[in-house]
């Protein structure tokens, strides 16, 4: 817990207003958010030690597919979403070996399984240095406790990406978003 600390320092050192706050306490992922689990599972996704916080990294290599979802990255979420509610995604990455013009990935925060919907889009252009990449909105629909899951969408191009932790917070209803301006990315 000491690194995430200093994680979640970190975020509350973007906004004053959310550095009074026990952000910890609205974590829904504490116990997977060093866990990625990518598919298909060939070539394996490598273990990497990465100046992230926990000090490593998954590194996948990925080619252009069909769908954007045919090499993906996810981790699973244990918090109930609410519709209305405030939630916010934090995740690490860099681009290790960059797509031609350079990587941009999506990530969600949606249902685990069919029909896959969404509660948060983002998509980001991803740097070759260690960055946190983040975005809140509000929920559309509720996902009940254990139902929800990140993915990133990583056959957008060839590319070799790295991720590091993801964190999923949810502030609940009627939040003060003016507090999370900071990573509306």
């Amino acid at each position: 817990m000491k690194v995430w600390k200093f994680v979640l320092a970190g975020l509350a050192l973007g906004s004053a207003a959310i550095a009074e706050e026990d952000i910890a306490s609205k974590m829904i992922n504490k116990d997977t958010n060093g866990a990625w689990f990518i598919q298909p599972e060939k070539p394996k996704a490598k273990q990497i030690k990465a100046e992230v916080p926990g000090g490593y990294a998954f590194r996948i290599k990925a080619n252009k597919g069909a769908n954007p979802w045919d090499v993906q990255a996810s981790s699973p979420v244990a918090g109930a979403i609410n519709e209305g509610d405030v939630i916010m995604l934090n995740y690490f990455a860099r681009a290790e070996e960059p797509a031609e013009g350079g990587s941009s990935l999506t990530a969600r925060i949606q249902l685990a399984s069919a029909p896959y919907s969404s509660v948060l889009d983002m998509t980001s252009k991803i740097s070759g240095e260690w960055k946190s990449y983040c975005a809140f909105r509000v929920a559309t629909a509720s996902i009940p406790e254990k139902k929800s899951s990140v993915s990133i969408h990583l056959a957008t191009a060839k590319q070799v990406i790295d991720l590091g932790p993801v964190l999923v917070f949810n502030f609940g209803k009627g939040y003060d978003k003016a507090k999370l301006a900071f990573c509306d990315g």
